[in-house]
């Protein structure tokens, strides 16, 4: 690829436009975030002498352009675009590596490669050029003042769909699958809310979207139908779509009778038919008795508009429109190898239309910022400003249709431990009285059953409230009764139910929660002669058909157990512990591996929901009758919310936080 001669001299200035424009307080270059990173490695004063250390190994082409370092067939090709070669882009990509090297390192490997590579330039030009097209992290500040920094995440997701990789791999309609849930475009809440419902697809006659009339082939007959849904089937090819058969009145003029549900592949839709207009009189719904009910006018004129996104399509040049739902992940982090915590607030997302075998590696799990000193909530101010916006839709190049598209990108859930799923949902946490984040039952009866469910907003109706109340009294009472918390949440704004939208995670709410209380209260339980002979029984258990393994002893260590170590404990519990079990302790352990089984399961039956409902009350159930005391015990209450997480995003291995 050919480059201009302005673009050259830019180079040396580093005044490369980034082709885009800043929308917040400050916006800092790569070139700048690279001079940090290498302060960190090297020193301030290395840096300052930076240029005369390199001066004894500069020849005078160090003024050239690194764009045009060879003139071999891969330059010319533009395969390392917009570098030319793929040892320019090599070298910069080493300079402004996360860990940069040395100055001396930095300076020996560029001298390295400029005798064989002459026009390659100095350290320091390759770290002030600014990538083109390349927008840098923008920087915020908290209420207190401390700055911090968040990634696009628009930017992010324009560089998904430019990948031909991710592109291909990527879901843009909910699945039905032959069986089982097993991914988490499987589950309803991307097949049932319409937030999420693909409103466009291809059809032979061009683009048609929800709420257009059509022509198609039914059963070998042409019949006349509107779209209600668009989705694909596992094992077939092409899109499906869920339409109202519209049937003309047999008596009366300009009126119509919405008939049976049937799907259609949209390949046979023959011809795309104008919407309803002021000439229709009335428009019936035919019950499954035959029975006619009319349409009311507001029903009616619904009807008779087309889909504001295909308005939006036309506006745009006829683009294709499509959703691209994200998971929005967030988590605190250690930032130190000792003892000392050092904690990190983090935000991440990934793209709940990748499978959960591509969500696992590293390169989909997407960064937007972090702190260790901004609280995370007060982060999340910039993060809904950009999540609004691709509620609203943005123009990417879609490297599987080979044009540009319109993508709305809602979020459709958060993966995140308890006490940050109830921050997210300007909830008290476990303990208030009422301490479900999900529904409003009270730790006196938690093991009973699921109460009446929060709903958004009435939680913003009452935070309203409790900011309003006049004394700090009234202020606490009304806490206590809502279990809501008024501190500021920004992410209240995003038109989701933060309630039902952050998902019952099992690692925590399972290993970390029921098997490490009942492996505590036994191994203290236990002499120190039990406690050897479970160390042996653990020993001699045969172990080739099982995943992971404990990773210290357990009778000195069970205190320091992690995740990792609770899993595995779930599949030899019963085995190596029940010859020190009550029958009451028995029943909970077995109730218990029951529960376990059901969430770490490959793909989950929706047909056998009652059974997982079962499942979980069995547990409670065991559990309360073996010790009342379990009953304030959060996490016992939130698995029985787990098989309605299940049935909304799949199975929990699709939205668990172990990676």
């Amino acid at each position: 690829m050919e480059i201009c001669a302005s673009t050259e001299a830019k180079w040396e200035s580093g005044n490369v436009d980034t082709g885009g424009s800043s929308t917040v307080t400050e916006s800092h270059s790569p070139s700048a975030i690279a001079s940090d990173e290498l302060s960190l490695a090297i020193g301030d004063e290395d840096i300052g002498h930076l240029d005369e250390a390199e001066k004894d190994s500069e020849s005078s082409s160090d003024s050239a352009n690194i764009l045009s370092l060879t003139n071999s067939s891969a330059n010319k090709e533009g395969q390392y675009h917009p570098f030319l070669s793929m040892v320019s882009a090599m070298a910069y990509i080493l300079i402004h590596s996360p860990r940069p090297m040395g100055l001396s390192n930095l300076t020996f490997v560029c001298h390295t490669l400029r005798c064989m590579f002459p026009a390659l330039p100095s350290v320091s030009t390759m770290v002030s050029y600014r990538l083109p097209g390349y927008r840098a992290p923008e920087k915020f500040y908290s209420p207190s003042g401390v700055p911090f920094y968040v990634n696009s995440i628009a930017e992010t997701i324009k560089l998904c769909l430019a990948n031909p990789d991710i592109a291909k791999k990527m879901e843009r309609y909910p699945v039905l699958p032959k069986k089982g849930f097993r991914e988490i475009f499987h589950g309803l809440q991307w097949r049932n809310d319409t937030r999420f419902q693909a409103p466009m697809a291809t059809s032979p006659v061009g683009s048609v979207f929800l709420k257009d009339i059509v022509q198609s082939s039914i059963a070998g007959a042409i019949c006349v139908s509107i779209i209600k849904q668009f989705y694909r089937k596992e094992g077939h090819n092409g899109v499906f779509a869920s339409v109202h058969v519209l049937q003309v009145h047999p008596s009366e003029l300009n009126t119509y009778i919405l008939s049976d549900i049937v799907e259609i592949p949209v390949s046979t839709i023959v011809t795309i038919l104008p919407q309803m207009d002021s000439r229709t009189r009335h428009v019936y719904k035919k019950g499954h008795d035959g029975s006619l009910t009319i349409v009311s006018d507001n029903e009616l004129a619904e009807m008779s508009s087309p889909h504001p996104l295909k308005t939006r399509s036309i506006m745009c040049g006829s683009l294709p429109v499509f959703m691209v739902p994200l998971i929005i992940f967030s988590d605190d982090t250690n930032g130190n190898r000792s003892k000392v915590w050092n904690k990190f607030d983090s935000w991440c997302f990934l793209l709940a239309g990748l499978r959960q075998k591509d969500n696992a590696q590293f390169c989909n799990i997407h960064f937007i910022c972090t702190s260790n000193q901004v609280p995370v909530m007060e982060m999340a101010h910039p993060l809904v400003d950009q999540l609004l916006e691709l509620e609203r839709g943005i123009v990417v190049f879609d490297a599987q249709l080979n044009t540009n598209a319109l993508i709305l990108a809602p979020v459709i859930c958060f993966l995140c431990d308890n006490p940050r799923a109830a921050e997210i949902c300007s909830h008290l946490g476990s303990g208030t009285l009422r301490f479900c984040r999900i529904c409003r039952v009270d730790h006196t009866n938690s093991l009973t059953g699921i109460c009446e469910e929060r709903k958004q907003s009435s939680t913003i109706q009452e935070v309203q409230l409790i900011r309003s109340a006049h004394t700090q009294a009234e202020r606490k009472r009304l806490r206590t009764l809502y279990g809501t918390s008024e501190k500021e949440n920004h992410l209240l704004q995003l038109p989701v139910d933060l309630h039902q939208s952050t998902p019952i995670e099992s690692l925590h709410t399972l290993g970390l929660g029921p098997y490490k209380y009942l492996l505590r209260e036994k191994m203290e339980q236990l002499s120190e002669k039990q406690r050897k002979e479970v160390v042996a029984r653990i020993a001699a258990l045969p172990s080739s058909g099982l995943t992971g393994g404990i990773s210290s002893d357990i009778s000195k260590h069970y205190k320091s157990f992690v995740g990792r170590d609770f899993k595995f404990l779930a599949q030899i519990a019963m085995f190596i512990f029940s010859p020190y079990l009550s029958e009451a302790e028995i029943e909970v352990w077995l109730a218990l591996s029951m529960v376990f089984k059901m969430v770490y399961c490959d793909e989950f039956e929706p047909q056998k929901i009652e059974l997982y409902r079962d499942v979980c009350h069995r547990f409670a159930r065991a559990i309360d009758r073996y010790s009342v005391t379990w009953r304030k015990k959060l996490k016992i209450h939130l698995i029985l919310h787990l098989p309605d997480s299940m049935l909304r995003f799949g199975p929990a291995s699709s939205f668990n936080t172990e990676r």
